[in-house]
C-alpha cells in the first residue's frame, strides 16, 4: 500500500468515526452565512443535509458542508436509524409550534418528533424563534409580551420533550457533552439598549466587554475576537 492509498484509508476511517448528523434545514430570516461559517468548523461531525421547502437561500450558504439527502415521507423510524443526532440550525416559529403542540404537518416536525421518541438527540439554534434574540429584536418580533410569553412556553415545552435549544455556543457545548444552563425566561423582560453584533463590528471589539448588555451573537463574536 503506497502513501496515497494509506492516506485515503485513514481519511475514510476518520470519516466513519465522526458523528453521523442529520441537519434539517428550514427557512431562515437572517444569520445564514454566520451560522454556516461556524458549522464548517465542527470537524467532528459528518453532515447529511435535508433541505425543507423554501430553503433555496439556506442551501446555497451551506453548500459543501455535507451530503444532501432526500426523505420520501415514509417510514421515518427506519429512515432515522442511521443517524446519531439531529441539528436544526434555523429552528423557526412554525416548526417550533408544531413540535410543541405535537403536530406532524411538516417533514421537519415529523422527523424531530420521531427522533425524540427514538431517543436520538435533537439540537436546535434558537436565533430564529426566540423573541429575545438579536435577530427578532431587529425585525420587531419582540414587541408583544403576550406573543413572546407564548413562544417562551413553546420553547420550554420542546425542551421538556428532550430537545436542546440555545445559541451556537450552547448547542456546541451540549453536543460535546457539557452541561448547558437553562435559558432564563426573564430575558424577555430586560430593558432595551442591547448592543448588537453590528454595533460591535462598527465600533470595534475594544470598545466593549462581556459585561456590557450584549446580545447573544454579539457576545459570542466578542469572545471569539478576544481569544484570537
Amino acid at each position: 500500500m503506497d502513501e496515497q492509498q494509506l492516506r485515503v484509508l485513514v481519511d475514510r476511517i476518520l470519516a466513519e468515526q465522526r458523528a453521523r448528523t442529520l441537519m434539517i434545514v428550514t427557512p431562515a430570516t437572517g444569520y445564514r452565512s454566520e451560522i454556516a461559517a461556524r458549522l464548517r468548523q465542527w470537524e467532528s461531525i459528518r453532515w447529511e443535509i435535508l433541505a425543507c421547502e423554501g430553503t433555496e437561500e439556506e442551501v446555497v450558504v451551506l453548500d459543501g458542508i455535507g451530503q444532501p439527502v432526500q426523505w420520501d415521507g415514509k417510514l421515518p423510524t427506519e429512515w432515522l436509524e442511521r443517524f446519531d443526532q439531529i441539528v436544526m440550525p434555523f429552528l423557526d416559529f412554525t416548526t417550533l409550534a408544531e413540535i410543541s403542540l405535537g403536530v406532524y404537518h411538516s417533514p421537519a416536525s415529523q422527523l424531530c418528533q420521531y427522533a425524540l421518541m427514538k431517543g436520538i438527540p435533537v439540537f436546535a439554534f434558537d436565533y430564529q424563534c426566540n423573541p429575545a434574540s438579536e435577530l427578532n429584536q431587529l425585525v420587531g418580533l419582540d414587541r408583544s409580551q403576550a406573543m413572546a410569553a407564548r413562544v417562551v412556553s413553546q420553547l420550554a415545552q420542546v425542551r421538556a420533550l428532550g430537545m436542546i435549544t440555545g445559541t451556537l455556543s450552547q448547542v456546541e457545548a451540549a453536543i460535546n457533552g457539557k452541561n448547558v444552563a437553562e435559558p432564563e425566561s426573564s430575558e424577555l423582560s430586560k430593558p432595551g439598549g442591547y448592543i448588537t453584533l453590528s454595533d460591535v463590528k462598527k465600533r470595534g471589539v475594544g470598545t466593549f466587554t462581556l459585561q456590557d448588555n450584549l446580545t447573544d451573537l454579539a457576545a459570542e463574536y466578542l469572545r471569539e475576537q478576544q481569544q484570537s
